[in-house]
């Protein structure tokens, strides 16, 4: 009778360490997803605001092909 009752613990026991296993490579791989997607919000951030610099140099630079002085075609980006 012990003897059983020590296999069904260890029994028990592995199915126990195994389902920790499991949780840990779980919470692993969350805090994984979490740090990529901080990592890509970054650059994504980035992107945007080096995109609307480029932008505005553009809209600049066809301002001043349309006769507008360079002063007042940058001032007006700053209006706008």
């Amino acid at each position: 009778m012990i003897e059983r009752e020590i296999g069904r613990l260890a029994d028990e026991s592995l199915r126990l360490s195994i389902r920790q296993a499991e949780l840990a490579v779980r919470l692993t791989t969350a805090v994984h997803y979490a740090w990529l997607d901080l990592c890509l919000e970054g650059y994504r951030t980035l992107t945007s605001v080096l995109n609307a610099g480029s932008d505005q140099r553009e809209r600049t630079r066809r301002l001043i092909q349309r006769g507008v002085p360079a002063a007042e075609a940058a001032r007006a980006l700053h209006i706008v």
